[in-house]
């Protein structure tokens, strides 16, 4: 009895063995196929300006969020894609290298040009669409240099953007400290005499100097937002 109980557990180690070997691609695989297919049927339907394709790639709750900020519907979206010349345009690639999938949605993300592109995917009746997209510029690569605490000093004081917005800047040993408000306090690294930029945040400051040598504003930038000028009150 015992010989054939485990005669029975090989056969069923064998069977269980043999069918994982022949499965086939796995769930993943075939994911991965599928949205290769779905960018190949975009670049098609951008070659041919074909709206009712486009209309059936892209969910009705698509959204594209550029670098700059602004936000585009599906709507927008493919009349956008539509407007543009295929022909001197690249072929949107597959980002399929770094999938992840959580059931009927997927996300992959890579990195073009200094750009992080996210990209979200949804199965909605067993078809898969782009359901949004998000490109951000990367922080570009800086070079701190060390600065004279003397010309550090010079920064010292309050800066008014606007009736109630004024930021001040402080030093703390040979730091720099600008703090906008009541937010918290960043670290202001130099990167030449007049502009530095935030260690805690994607900010950039560049103070300007009159003639005489003395600051008289700064020049905020966030991120790639427009910039903001201060002038410089103590």
């Amino acid at each position: 009895m015992k010989m054939v109980t485990n005669l029975v557990i090989l056969l069923v180690l064998a069977t269980s063995a043999f069918s994982q070997a022949h499965s086939g691609p796995s769930n993943e695989d075939k994911t991965k196929e599928q949205i290769e297919k779905l960018f190949s049927d975009l670049n098609e339907a951008i070659v041919k300006k074909d709206r009712a394709r486009l209309e059936q790639l892209f969910a009705d709750e698509f959204q594209f969020i550029r670098p700059s900020g602004a936000v585009l519907n599906k709507t927008s979206h493919i009349s956008a894609v539509l407007a543009s010349d295929p022909l001197s345009s690249t072929p949107v690639a597959a980002a399929t290298e770094r999938l992840m999938l959580y059931g009927d949605v997927a996300v992959a993300r890579n990195t073009v040009r200094s750009t992080a592109i996210t990209t979200l995917f949804v199965r909605k009746n067993g078809q898969w669409q782009f359901l949004q997209a998000q490109s951000t510029r990367l922080a570009p690569e800086r070079n701190p240099i060390n600065l004279d605490l003397k010309l550090l000093d010079s920064f010292l004081g309050k800066y008014q953007f606007g009736p109630n917005a004024i930021a001040t800047v402080t030093r703390e040993g040979d730091a720099l400290k600008w703090r906008g408000g009541n937010r918290m306090p960043v670290t202001l690294i130099p990167l030449s005499e007049t502009h530095f930029f935030a260690k805690e945040a994607e900010t950039e400051m560049t103070f300007v100097k009159n003639e005489n040598g003395q600051v008289t504003d700064v020049i905020l930038r966030l991120g790639s937002c427009q910039d903001s000028k201060a002038k410089k009150i103590e």
